[in-house]
């Protein structure tokens, strides 16, 4: 039997990062983190679109965004992203009881993942994205948002063209 090189894996890398974020809700949770609902123009009259969060998000926030999620689950899923180090939990500082959640270095590495979903989502499904059910692509979505939506990824995705 021959040894294994250091460099070898122990264990696949897809499988190794689905037993964080393959659990149910958390990548929904992880999108609730990093990105909030817009409507797109100010007035209403175009369709909600996610954007950047440039403000923490509260419990009962994700919660109103899931349907179906319940507290309990909510809050098993926020303690695991946390001990994982995806999120982390700020307090307010004027009252303690006020408690919201925002991405961390590690968890802003899981911003492509999303990315991925919502391209695939919008290309492949878009009856069911958008109201007009046209297509589009990420560029569409998330205008000049490029290396935060690629994240690590960007430098990689500069190399292909």
């Amino acid at each position: 039997m021959r040894a294994r090189s250091s460099s070898f894996p122990l264990q696949c890398p897809v499988i190794t990062s689905l037993t964080v974020l393959g659990r149910k809700w958390s990548l929904l949770v992880l999108r609730d983190v990093a990105f909030m609902i817009s409507v797109n123009p100010p007035d209403g009259s175009g369709p909600p679109r996610l954007v950047r969060r440039g403000v923490p998000i509260n419990f009962s926030q994700i919660l109103k965004n899931n349907p179906g999620l319940g507290p309990r689950i909510l809050c098993m899923r926020l303690r695991e992203l946390q001990r994982e180090g995806l999120i982390e939990k700020v307090e307010d500082p004027e009252d303690a009881r006020v408690v919201r959640y925002l991405l961390t270095a590690k968890g802003r590495d899981a911003i492509p993942i999303l990315t991925a979903l919502i391209q695939f989502g919008a290309w492949h499904y878009p009856d069911l994205v958008f109201g007009d059910g046209k297509s589009r692509s990420i560029d569409e979505l998330f205008p000049g948002d490029q290396k935060f939506m690629l994240g690590r990824l960007f430098g990689y995705a500069k190399t292909l063209s």
